[in-house]
C-alpha cells in the first residue's frame, strides 16, 4: 500500500498561498464551507472528527491563504490502488465567496489535479451542488463532464406530523406481523451487534447505484463513522430478524450548527420489499418530532427508485441536487 501523504510542499495558487492543512484548520474551513452555502452549514466538530478519523488513504489537504488569512481549501485523495484498480481519484477546491474568482478556483484545481495525477490517478471525480453555478462553470471549462446526479430532499415535520404518525403506526403493525423488531442501538444487548450491523451495512452499501467502485471499510474504520459527533446510539434505529441485524436508519444531529440529515438508511437484501426501510425511517422522524426538530433532510442517488418513492410517500420535497463530475487524468 502506498503510504498516506498527509502533507506536501507549499505552492502558489494564482495569487494565493497553498500550504499543507493542519487539523486546527478544520474549524475555519468549516466556516468557509458554511459561507459558501449558509442554507446547509458545515459543523466544525464533525469536520474536525472526519479529518481525525479519515481512512488511511493517500491524501493531501491544502489551506488556501491570502495575506496569511485562510480563505479556502483544496484536497486530493484516493483509495489504495490495490482496492481501486480503476484508479479514480477524488479532488475538490472551495473558496470563500468574498475571495472567489474563476482564476483562483481554476488554479486550485490545477494544483490538486497535478498532485493526484502524480499519485497515479486515471480519472478525477468530484461532487458539486447544482446551485454552485460559477463553480460548475470552472470545472466544465477544465474538461469535467456530468456523470450522475443525487437528489436532495427535505421533510417538514410540523406540516406532515399526522401523516407520519399514521404511517409509523401502520409500519409498526406490519413489522410485528413480519416478526421484525425495531429498536435503538442502545437498547440492543447483543455483544456482536456492531459486527452484525457492519456486515449488513457493507452489503447494503454495495447495492447503492454508483460509478466509482465501492471500497469496503474495515470494521474499525466503519465504527469510527458510527461514533462521529451527531450520531447517537439512542437515535440509531436498527431492525432485527432473529439473531440477524437486517436494517439501519440514522439521523445526524450536528452538535454546533447545521441541518439534521439522514446519515444512512440501508437494509439486508433478504428483507427488501418487506417495508423495513420504511419502518426504520419513520421511527427516526417520529423521534425527531419528539425532540422538537422541525425539518430533516436526506440525499439519494437519482437512480435509486425505491428510496425516492419512499421519500415522496413520506412527504419529502426535493430542494436541490448533487452532481458528480468526472474527467480523464
Amino acid at each position: 500500500m502506498t503510504a498516506p501523504t498527509q502533507e506536501g510542499p507549499s505552492a502558489r495558487v494564482a495569487d494565493l498561498d497553498a500550504r499543507p492543512a493542519r487539523l486546527d484548520d478544520a474549524g475555519p474551513i468549516a466556516d468557509v464551507l458554511t459561507a459558501i452555502d449558509p442554507d446547509d452549514p458545515t459543523d466544525p466538530q464533525i469536520q474536525r472528527y472526519q479529518w481525525e478519523t479519515a481512512p488511511p488513504w493517500p491524501r493531501q489537504r491544502f489551506a488556501l491563504e491570502r495575506g496569511g488569512k485562510l480563505v479556502g481549501f483544496a484536497f486530493q485523495a484516493h483509495a489504495p490502488w490495490e482496492e481501486m484498480p480503476d484508479r479514480f481519484g477524488f479532488v475538490g477546491a472551495w473558496l470563500h465567496p468574498a475571495e472567489l474568482t474563476a482564476a483562483r478556483l481554476d488554479a486550485a484545481y490545477g494544483l490538486v489535479e497535478e498532485r493526484s495525477r502524480a499519485d497515479g490517478t486515471r480519472t478525477f471525480s468530484l461532487w458539486l451542488k447544482d446551485k454552485e453555478k460559477d463553480h460548475i462553470a470552472v470545472v466544465e471549462a477544465r474538461g469535467y463532464k456530468e456523470e450522475r446526479r443525487g437528489k436532495g430532499w427535505e421533510l417538514d415535520l410540523d406540516a406532515n406530523r399526522d401523516r407520519l404518525a399514521k404511517m409509523a403506526a401502520e409500519s409498526r403493525g406490519r413489522m410485528a406481523h413480519e416478526g421484525i423488531r425495531i429498536l435503538t442501538l442502545d437498547e440492543d444487548r447483543d455483544p456482536e451487534v456492531e459486527q452484525k450491523l457492519w456486515r449488513m451495512s457493507v452489503e447494503s452499501f454495495q447495492d447503492i447505484p454508483t460509478t466509482v467502485p465501492f471500497v469496503e471499510p474495515p470494521f474499525e474504520q466503519w465504527r469510527k463513522w458510527l461514533s462521529k459527533p451527531g450520531i447517537l446510539r439512542d437515535r440509531t434505529w436498527i431492525a432485527r430478524e432473529g439473531d440477524d441485524v437486517v436494517g439501519v436508519s440514522i439521523l445526524n444531529y450536528p452538535p454546533v450548527r447545521g441541518n439534521v440529515w439522514t446519515d444512512y438508511t440501508g437494509t439486508a437484501r433478504k428483507v427488501r420489499g418487506r417495508g423495513v426501510a420504511r419502518a426504520l425511517k419513520l421511527e427516526t422522524v417520529m423521534q425527531a418530532i419528539g425532540l422538537g426538530t422541525s425539518r430533516v433532510r436526506t440525499g439519494n442517488d437519482a437512480a435509486n427508485a425505491p428510496i425516492l418513492h419512499l421519500n415522496e410517500e413520506m412527504g419529502y420535497k426535493q430542494f436541490g441536487a448533487g452532481i458528480q463530475f468526472l474527467k480523464p487524468a
